[in-house]
């Protein structure tokens, strides 16, 4: 397999939230790979390209009865600590969204911590700087340092708010409470010598007008605006249009553009009690089939990268059916948007090929289908076919740091002193470039 690799960055970042695999798993979920053999969902998304996973994390989320009568504990600070640990095992990127509430925040409802009740001015400030070095401590702590934490979550009319539903907004109020947060991330980086990006997240729909405004209320100090676009909610009536905003964003504000959530159903069937949340394309005419996913999600893929965007995070696609509980009902209310095929055992659908993005992006090599590595995975040693002696092969890790140099004497190489994780083999032949993708285990 043949993927685009540059030696400082990687071509396109695409990926998932997988904030409800662990949930998932521990309630009886089952993935399995297209052989129908039971996987590690990390390790199927890793194998299929995706490069970034993101995690959301709430403040308490115990303080939260779940449908079932039980206390909610997904997305807290421990299960955000082994979903990061399982992404970034099997090479994959790390994206932290803090809502900063004990549950879902979204352009509905940005209520505050239940810890914060009560607090205002420097005191409410104070905390929310505190808490945000905490968790960014705490990840580095256990060796999963996020590499994009976003300040908020859907962040559409207001900001940790003492309201149940969104109250709107309050200047400067606000503007404090983001500037607090992303100056904590700033100081966090400058103590511990991390680079972590910051980004602020807002829907396609509001996107333009937060940009702007939070501008003119000085809310400028982050790297990437990410955008929630799922097309049933979406006032676009085409993917140019998202294409138009992207690249509007980009050349006016100088920021990084990402779509951070998205998601679309490839049957309006359910596996499931809990009700389906969403039936149909909104105002894009696309099938409602596994072939229609997969072609919305390309077209999305393409339109993103060739308006100037960084990339695309699928929201949830990991949540299929399982005992679990959240807030509002039993199973998973998504699985008809998911990535896995209830009908067949939850083996994968076709939308995973769309992860090979980079792949589709490379140039026709004529040695690619030459060259062969084995075992892969592998652990101690990979062997080569179609690699002549003397050739140059550069291995790099998934951020694109060199890691290993070598001249090939034999048709084999020693990994043993690799961590797990996925890597990229370039070998340089003549006027060629051949770049393998190879998973350490």
């Amino acid at each position: 397999m043949i993927f685009c690799v540059r030696l400082n960055a990687q071509c396109f970042t695409i990926g998932a939230d997988l904030s409800y695999t662990n949930s998932v798993l521990a309630n009886g979920g089952v993935y399995r790979d297209i052989n129908n053999v039971e996987v590690n969902p990390y390790l199927l998304f890793a194998q299929k390209g995706a490069n970034m996973v993101r995690m959301r994390l709430f403040h308490t989320p115990q303080n939260i009865v779940g449908n079932c009568g039980n206390t909610i504990t997904a997305n807290d600070i421990n299960d955000v600590i082994l979903g990061f640990t399982n992404a970034k095992t099997n090479g994959m990127k790390l994206n932290l969204a803090i809502h900063y509430g004990d549950y879902f925040n979204d352009p509905n409802k940005q209520k505050r911590p239940q810890a914060w009740d009560g607090l205002t001015g420097t005191d409410l400030l104070n905390s929310i700087y505190n808490y945000t070095i905490s968790v960014l401590q705490n990840l580095k702590n256990n060796n999963v340092t996020p590499d994009i934490v976003t300040i908020g979550n859907e962040t559409t009319w207001g900001f940790i708010d003492d309201t149940n539903t969104t109250n709107g907004w309050s200047w400067p109020e606000d503007a404090n409470k983001f500037n607090i947060a992303l100056t904590a991330v700033d100081n966090f980086n400058s103590s511990n010598g991390t680079s972590i990006k910051k980004a602020v997240h807002f829907t396609d729909n509001t996107a333009s007008w937060l940009t702007a405004l939070f501008s003119s209320q000085n809310i400028t100090n982050y790297d990437i605006i990410g955008v929630s676009f799922y097309p049933v909610w979406s006032n676009f009536t085409s993917l140019p249009q998202l294409g138009n905003l992207i690249n509007t964003l980009k050349n006016t504000y100088n920021k990084e553009i990402m779509i951070f959530e998205t998601g679309v159903p490839w049957t309006t069937d359910s596996s499931d009690g809990y009700t389906n949340i969403v039936n149909s394309y909104g105002n894009l005419n696309y099938p409602i089939s596994p072939q229609g996913q997969k072609l919305f999600f390309s077209d999305l893929v393409n339109t993103v990268y060739n308006s100037g965007g960084k990339g695309v995070l699928y929201w949830e696609p990991d949540w299929i059916s399982s005992s679990m509980c959240d807030q509002w009902g039993q199973g998973s209310s998504y699985e008809n948007m998911s990535f896995f095929n209830f009908t067949n055992n939850n083996t994968p659908l076709p939308i995973f090929d769309v992860f090979n993005f980079c792949n589709e992006l490379s140039l026709n090599n004529p040695r690619e289908s030459e060259i062969q590595l084995f075992p892969n995975p592998a652990h101690d040693k990979v062997f080569f076919e179609g690699v002549e002696d003397k050739t140059k092969i550069v291995v790099l890790d998934v951020f694109g740091r060199i890691i290993m140099k070598n001249t090939l004497q034999e048709n084999n190489l020693s990994i043993s002193e690799l961590n797990s994780g996925i890597y990229y083999f370039v070998f340089y032949i003549k006027d060629y470039k051949v770049v393998k993708k190879m998973i350490v285990n």
